[in-house]
């Protein structure tokens, strides 16, 4: 059983069981939502009974089940139901999709929970003696097919579950590192952190529900990565449990020692091995932190502002851009209001519109967060409110940016919200050169609005800027249609192709920070070149000769396109649709 202070995610959606998104306070989302997606009377579709499922039989492979029991105490292993059902798929749109019809293709044989290095490498040893397959398993939060538990060759599937392994071991306050098992989810890793007045700095979508080990796996990236970087540029020292041995790297800021062994690990989405232990870069926390909105006349204005400061060094630790779309979605988010604020909000209104002269259908709203110490956090606040105000930019105060920091972890629930109306909604995100930032975005806009209306149904195609680099940044892309009933998974596997489609031919990458998995399966080979490719399977081949850990992601097969799902009929029978 898992560990009793840990709670997993219910099993077909995100957050807990008792846990939803509601729009009770939120009058004006639907009515927003219906007139951009089209009126529909149709009835709630919700997920199937937890009785309802049914469950692929779970293979036997006794010698592995008896080494184990010897290994492991009786409530670190598991074969019943629902914690097979938790462990058989992660958070993508693919995978909530199949989960809610009760639609169940691979689920792991038998769930274990190590407490400790010594039980992960128990774990993996028998798994490589015995042939069966190992998938690590952190929150469960991922959504690019990182933990589908299939193996082609039909073996025996044994999901790894971290979550016994969650402490963090050591502070070192002088060199500001902390030492963590990798099975800490995010609260809890920040609570024993804060006890040391230090904080990692990493605040994923997923924060309440993922954990360290699979933020390293998958290259995570977290609100605050224009001032602590990506998952990567903070990891010191870590440990991985290979089928091979164990790798081990030391804790030192910086090293010639040939190949960077820790970047080996970091992104391997375990099919190399399961990360046990990590040491991170870790700051002190900040004396003062404030949130501000701010609303430019266009994308191209907003994002100039970025470049702007990162080019001249003042980039507050957030400042996330939305495009007109996603500046109109967050508009339909506001809670009800009271009769004062609705006169101010009012008002507000006409003096950006008559005074400033802000075109409300072009305009784009920026979330900013400046923090640090005194100096620091007023200096980065003047300097970069001077540089948004050259590009056009007009402050809207404290309100929006607190908004935003109230709701920064609800977003991901919103999807369930509307499944349950028959309305697809997901996301494809990039990375890209500032040069290039603009004319992707447009490319890659028209191309999933053109694919959507290809479906036949009216498209909702929103982006934002929110991860900052020297070099350029993320364009994160939502979208949203009504499902085509009966072929609600062909639709979103050709709607997802476009924006793939689009990130490749234009010089983006597959994903800035989702992953690889089984969704970007079909592009990886063109992304980091077929001799890429070469060099991963190497040193899978290396470490894990019987191709025990995690096998199908990262590495392609010989037709990646239509084993993700998408034939070329498929194609063809929406690219005549009128």
């Amino acid at each position: 059983m898992a560990d009793p202070n840990v709670r997993h995610m219910k099993w077909w959606g995100w957050g807990h069981e008792d846990v939803s998104f509601s729009d009770a306070d939120k009058p004006k989302l639907w009515p927003y939502l219906e007139s951009e997606l089209g009126s529909q009377d149709s009835d709630p579709i919700p997920p199937v009974k937890f009785e309802e499922v049914t469950l692929p039989v779970a293979k036997e492979n006794a010698p592995l089940l008896e080494t184990l029991k010897n290994a492991l105490a009786d409530d670190q292993i598991s074969t019943g139901k629902k914690d097979r059902l938790i462990h058989a798929a992660g958070k993508a749109f693919r995978d909530l999709l199949r989960l809610r019809r009760g639609q169940v293709d691979y689920a792991p044989d038998l769930i274990v929970y190590p407490a400790s290095e010594e039980d992960v490498v128990a774990i993996v040893n028998s798994a490589n003696e015995h042939d069966a397959v190992i998938i690590p398993f952190g929150g469960g939060t991922n959504i690019a097919g990182c933990l589908e538990p299939h193996d082609k060759a039909g073996r025996f599937v044994v999901s790894l579950d971290m979550c016994r392994m969650h402490r963090v071991l050591e502070v070192d306050k002088r060199s500001l590192t902390a030492r963590m098992e990798a099975g800490v989810y995010g609260p809890h890793m920040e609570e024993q952190l804060e006890e040391h007045d230090v904080t990692l700095g990493h605040f994923p979508d997923s924060f309440v529900h993922s954990t360290l080990g699979g933020w390293v796996a998958t290259r995570s990236c977290g609100m605050q990565s224009d001032k602590y970087g990506k998952i990567e540029d903070m990891v010191i020292g870590i440990r991985m449990v290979t089928p091979s041995g164990t790798i081990i790297s030391r804790t030192v800021p910086k090293a010639s020692n040939g190949i960077d062994i820790r970047q080996l690990c970091i992104g391997s989405e375990g099919i190399l091995g399961v990360i046990t232990e990590v040491t991170m870069q870790v700051h002190r926390v900040p004396e003062y932190k404030e949130f501000d909105g701010w609303i430019f006349p266009d994308f191209e204005s907003g994002a100039a502002a970025l470049h702007d400061c990162m080019r001249l060094g003042c980039m507050p630790v957030i400042a996330r851009l939305n495009d007109p779309k996603k500046t109109a979605l967050s508009a339909a988010f506001k809670k009800v209001q009271s009769p004062f604020k609705d006169f101010i909000g009012k008002c507000v209104k006409w003096y950006l519109g008559n005074i400033k002269r802000i075109d409300f259908k072009n305009c784009c709203m920026m979330i900013v967060a400046c923090e640090g110490d005194y100096d620091t956090f007023h200096m980065q606040r003047r300097e970069s409110a001077h540089i948004f105000r050259k590009r056009g930019g007009v402050c809207l105060g404290t309100s929006p940016g607190r908004s935003f920091q109230e709701a920064k972890f609800d977003f991901p629930h919103v999807r369930d919200y509307l499944m349950d109306r028959g309305v697809m909604g997901d996301v494809s995100e990039t990375a890209t050169t500032w040069k290039n930032l603009i004319p992707l975005y447009k490319i890659t806009m028209a191309a999933i609005d053109k694919a959507i209306r290809d479906t036949g149904v009216d498209p909702w195609v929103g982006c934002h800027i929110s991860h900052n680099y020297h070099t350029g940044a993320s364009l994160y892309f939502t979208f949203g249609c009504r499902q085509i009933e009966g072929r609600e998974m062909e639709q979103y596997l050709y709607i997802k192709k476009a924006a793939e489609d689009a990130f490749m031919a234009n010089g983006g990458t597959v994903s800035h920070h989702h992953a690889v998995g089984t969704e970007h399966l079909p592009w990886i080979e063109e992304d980091i070149s077929p001799t890429g490719v070469k060099a991963v399977q190497a040193l899978k081949d290396g470490l894990d000769p019987k191709g025990v850990m995690n096998p199908g992601k990262i590495i392609p097969g010989e037709s990646p396109l239509k084993e993700w799902g998408l034939t070329e009929e498929t194609i063809q029978s929406f690219n005549k649709v009128d």
